[in-house]
C-alpha cells in the first residue's frame, strides 16, 4: 500500500486534519465536488501529508471473523505487476495527452502507484498555429494499487487548463508545455482566451468526469484482460467496474501486512486504508456524506513502555497520565488498553480507545476514535469498538 500524495481530494485531507490524526492526507471522491470547490480546497491543502495512525478496540473474539475474512489474502496475495495504461479512445490528441500525464506523474513521485490511469476531456481546441496547438479542458490522473480484485486510488490530481502541442515532421503530435493551474482564479485566466470557455469547461466537467473516469478504468481492465472487478476511492465504498464480473465475497476482504510489524484483514466495503512512514490509517466508509470521524490508526513507539506509547498515540489531545489496563487483542494477544473522552465547548465528545501491544523492543499502538460533526450523535465506547470488532479480531504480530 503506497502512501497517498498530491491534491487528490483535499476534502478528506481537511476532514482528517479536523480529527487530530496527523497522517497522510488523501481522499478520492472529488466527483461529488464541483471543480471550483476542488481547486479551492486543493489550494489550501496543497500537497500536505499528514501522519497516520491506526486504532484498535478491545480484544474481540476470534470467532467474530467471518469465513470469508478468514480465507482472505490466501489466493490474492501473490506479487502482481499491472500493465501500463494505454489510451483506448479515438479523440484526437488524447492519446498523446494521456501518455504525457502518466510520464509526468512518474517523473515526480518517489513511491509510485502500481498503475496510473488518466481521464479527462478536451472541450475546445485552437489549432490555427500547427506549432502551438492548444487543447483546453480537464486533464486528470489517478494512481491505483491492486487489492485482491479492487483497484484502490492512492494518489491523483484534478487539472483544469490548457495543454500545448505541436505536430512533428511525421505528423504525430507531442506535448510541448502545459498550463494547468492549481487554483480557480488562475484557471479562469487560462480559459479567458476564449469567451465563456471557463463556464463551459466547468459545466461539462461536473456532468462528465465521473463517467469518464469509470470508462477509463473499464477500458483498461478490458484491454488487458485483468481480473479486476471493482475500484475504490479513499473513504468511499467500492464501485463495480463496468462490464466486469461480480466481486467474489472473499475478495472483499483484504489482508494487509504492515511494515510496522502487524497484519489485519479488513472489509473493503467498510474501511479504506492509507499509510505513510509514520503509520496506517483505516477510515470508516461513511454513508450519505455524513462525517462521523470513525477511524483506526496504527503506529509504533520505540521502547517497551506501554503507557508512554499510549501517551504518544494521544499526544494530539489533552489526555495526560493515562495508565493502560490489562487487555487482549486479536486472538488473545496480551496488551494494555486505555480509554479517553475529550469534551468540547460545543458539547461534542470525542472518544478514543487505545491499545498498546508489546512487539519485541517496541510497542504497536492501535487507536480507535470517533470525532463526529456537530449534530451527529456520538458513539458510545461500546458502539465504537463494535465498528472495528471483526477487523481487530484478525490482528496478528508479524
Amino acid at each position: 500500500m503506497k502512501h497517498l500524495t498530491k491534491t487528490i481530494l483535499a476534502v478528506q485531507a481537511a476532514a482528517l486534519l479536523m480529527t487530530g490524526c496527523q497522517g497522510a492526507a488523501t481522499a478520492e471522491g472529488t466527483e461529488d465536488k464541483t471543480p471550483q470547490a476542488v481547486q479551492e480546497e486543493a489550494s489550501v491543502a496543497g500537497e500536505t501529508t499528514e501522519e497516520m495512525g491506526d486504532t484498535a478496540s478491545e480484544a474481540p473474539e476470534a470467532e467474530s471473523v467471518t469465513e470469508a475474512a478468514a480465507g482472505a489474502g490466501t489466493q490474492y496475495d501473490d506479487p502482481k505487476t499491472l500493465p501500463a495504461y494505454v489510451y483506448q479512445g479515438s479523440e484526437e490528441y488524447m492519446d498523446v495527452i494521456c501518455d504525457y500525464l502518466v510520464s509526468d506523474e512518474l517523473s515526480r513521485v518517489t513511491d509510485s502507484a502500481e498503475v496510473y490511469i488518466p481521464f479527462g476531456m478536451i472541450v475546445e481546441t485552437d489549432d490555427k498555429n500547427p506549432d502551438d496547438i492548444i487543447a483546453y479542458g480537464s486533464f486528470n490522473i489517478d494512481g491505483y494499487d491492486l487489492l485482491n480484485t479492487t483497484l484502490f486510488v492512492t494518489t491523483g490530481s484534478r487539472n483544469y487548463g490548457a495543454i500545448h502541442l505541436k505536430k512533428g515532421d511525421d505528423g504525430k503530435a507531442l506535448v510541448t508545455s502545459t498550463d494547468l493551474p492549481e487554483v480557480e482564479e488562475e484557471s479562469k485566466e487560462v480559459f479567458a482566451a476564449v469567451d465563456g470557455l471557463y463556464d463551459k469547461v466547468m459545466k461539462e466537467a461536473d456532468s462528465k468526469l465521473s463517467s469518464l473516469q469509470e470508462e477509463a478504468i473499464a477500458g483498461y481492465v478490458k484491454a488487458n484482460g485483468l481480473n479486476i472487478t471493482q475500484w475504490q476511492g479513499h473513504g468511499q465504498a467500492p464501485k463495480p467496474v463496468q462490464g466486469a464480473a461480480e466481486t467474489p465475497e472473499e475478495a472483499q476482504f483484504y489482508r494487509y501486512v504492515s511494515p510496522l510489524g502487524y497484519e489485519m484483514t479488513y472489509d473493503l466495503r467498510e474501511f479504506t486504508l492509507s499509510s505513510d512512514d509514520s503509520g496506517d490509517l483505516y477510515g470508516k466508509v461513511e454513508d450519505n456524506d455524513v462525517w462521523t470521524g470513525t477511524l483506526m490508526a496504527a503506529g509504533k513507539s520505540e521502547g517497551a513502555d506501554t503507557d508512554a506509547a499510549i501517551a504518544k498515540a494521544l499526544s494530539f489531545t489533552e489526555a495526560s497520565g493515562l495508565k493502560g489496563s490489562d487487555a487482549a487483542i486479536g486472538s488473545g494477544i496480551a496488551c494494555k488498553r486505555a480509554e479517553y473522552d475529550e469534551k468540547h465547548e460545543d458539547g461534542r465528545i470525542f472518544r478514543y480507545v487505545c491499545y498498546a501491544v508489546p512487539a519485541g523492543n517496541d510497542v504497536i499502538t492501535v487507536l480507535i476514535e470517533t470525532t463526529v460533526e456537530k449534530g451527529v450523535s456520538e458513539l458510545s465506547v461500546e458502539e465504537l469498538e463494535k465498528v472495528f470488532e471483526s477487523t481487530l479480531s484478525t490482528f496478528k504480530l508479524s
